[in-house]
């Protein structure tokens, strides 16, 4: 299923309707983390696969919805269900891959959202409340339709090297960029952002007002 637009939900709280549908419409292929699938259904949203190590799948609805559903278990425990769905949709060279349901429950699998995209596909990005993030490691990213006024923040994995930033108030040019809050509350004043990163790993993060 190369060149498709995947939506993985994990088991959090989702987004509101209007940033989720969407995602849901233009999806090719729908992953439900495990216990998301409840949430799933409660939507009306049918998912083509459910990955985890399915410790949070009722028997009976996995039976209602066998021959619906692709069910791909996994049992290491070394990795989260996200991370296991974000590996799966990379060994099919997805076009897209969306996340949502990252928000709430256990902190620290909110925390490990956010890391697993440094094992993420470049075209990853993960959807909490109005807000876009994404990863950008040793490469340039470039996003377009941003509302102007939108916050901006950057957030340096590790040391990174050569960081531009372009179509915000605060500019970045070649500069070398570091774990911390440096890159805090900046604005968009343009509709188009660019992010170079000659060598590290940055979080990007765009609220919209």
């Amino acid at each position: 299923m190369a060149e498709l637009n995947w939506l993985i939900c994990a088991n959090g709280a989702w987004p509101i309707e209007s940033v989720w549908k969407p995602l849901v419409h233009q999806a090719d292929v729908i992953i439900a983390c495990d216990g998301a699938l409840d949430q799933c259904l409660e939507r009306g949203v049918q998912p083509h696969r459910v990955i985890g190590d399915m410790d949070s799948i009722d028997l009976g609805r996995r039976s209602e919805l066998d021959n619906a559903i692709e069910w791909i278990e996994i049992k290491n425990q070394e990795n989260s269900d996200l991370s296991k769905a974000l590996h799966h949709a990379a060994q099919h060279a997805s076009k897209s891959i969306d996340v949502i349901g990252i928000e709430g429950g256990e902190l620290g699998h909110q925390i490990a959202a956010y890391f697993a995209l440094l094992e993420a596909p470049e075209n990853t990005t993960l959807h909490v409340g109005t807000s876009r993030i994404k990863c950008v490691k040793n490469r340039s990213l470039v996003l377009d339709s941003i509302k102007i006024g939108s916050r901006v923040s950057l957030f340096a994995f590790e040391p990174s090297i050569g960081v531009t930033l372009r179509g915000c108030s605060w500019i970045l040019d070649n500069e070398e960029f570091k774990p911390g809050t440096r890159g805090l509350n900046n604005r968009s004043v343009a509709p188009t952002i660019q992010l170079d990163v000659t060598q590290g790993a940055v979080l990007i993060c765009i609220e919209t007002p």
